[in-house]
């Protein structure tokens, strides 16, 4: 009876061993199979992550290599800008020595010599103008009317060569004791000296009017020009004149309004303009060439 039970006990002993280890088994390798599927799953992240590392660094290479790149460019960048500024100042340097040379050039005067024959004398007058005025004309802009010509002979900024010139005449009318026609015609006779050139051979124009000294200067011009420094000279001698435009022909002179009856004539607000040539050589006031007789006029008055 008491083997029957020792066994007893030893058979559930048995049993329950065998059923706790089956129980633990069981749990340990539910255990090792969840381990093993953490481990995986780190793995793969792992994996991932060194993925993504490798990919920063591929990036961080690329970077460090653009930058190399930028700091290759940045150093020619800047040795081009050093380059570009020693050309500056040494241009700014070449600027600076052609400016002072220019206003060298600038700082001459030129005295013109003018040589005409009036009354059976030969008579010379010299004129210094500083190459200065005459660049400053040269750089003006032309009227585009006609009508506005005659503001080019009451242009004041040449006034004092003018004037110097109406004291020539003016002296050597009282010194020769010229009538008032004769000085005129003195004044024309040395206008119509000077020689007659074409704009478009003279200038980049086809049409380029000049300005008292311009003309002075050029020693020359054509019927515009002559007419402009003729109408400029009597107005500062005190003479209502006009510039004459005769479209017909083509050609411009100059009107005088004096009192008395000398020749061919235009009228304009009920004055006599007496027409003066101041192109070619022995035309006096009131004397109109024969080609331009009949021609019809534009009379614009220097005021």
């Amino acid at each position: 009876m008491k083997k029957s039970i020792i066994l007893t006990i030893i058979g559930c002993f048995l049993i329950g061993s065998l059923c706790g280890y089956g129980a633990a088994y069981i749990i340990y390798e539910i255990k090792l199979i969840n381990c093993e599927y953490q481990i995986s799953k780190l793995t793969t992240e792992v994996s991932k992550l060194n993925q993504a590392a490798s990919s920063q660094e591929a990036q961080i290479s690329t970077l460090r290599s653009e930058k190399s790149g930028l700091q290759a460019d940045l150093s020619w960048a800047e040795a081009e800008t050093t380059h570009y500024k020693e050309q500056v100042n040494s241009l700014e340097l070449q600027a600076s020595g052609l400016q002072d040379r220019l206003n060298n050039v600038l700082n001459i005067t030129v005295t013109q010599h003018y040589n005409w024959s009036y009354r059976r004398k030969t008579w010379q007058w010299e004129l210094p103008i500083p190459l200065s005025i005459y660049v400053e004309y040269l750089e003006r802009a032309r009227p585009l009317s006609f009508a506005f010509y005659a503001d080019m002979a009451k242009d004041p900024e040449d006034d004092l060569y003018i004037d110097m010139m109406v004291q020539w005449i003016n002296s050597a009318a009282l010194e020769k004791r010229f009538t008032e026609v004769q000085k005129l015609n003195f004044v024309i006779a040395f206008v119509q000296s000077l020689p007659y050139t074409v704009d478009v051979e003279t200038t980049p124009y086809d049409e380029y009017p000049r300005y008292p000294i311009e003309t002075l200067f050029d020693r020359g011009g054509d019927c515009e020009d002559s007419s402009i420094l003729v109408a400029a000279l009597l107005d500062r001698m005190g003479y209502d004149v006009a510039l004459l435009h005769l479209e017909n022909a083509e050609h411009m002179a100059v009107g005088i309004s004096i009192t008395g009856n000398y020749g061919s004539y235009y009228e304009y607000d009920s004055k006599k303009y007496f027409y003066l040539e101041t192109t070619g050589e022995g035309w006096q006031i009131g004397q109109i060439p024969p080609g331009i007789t009949d021609t019809t006029a534009r009379i614009y008055p220097v005021r």
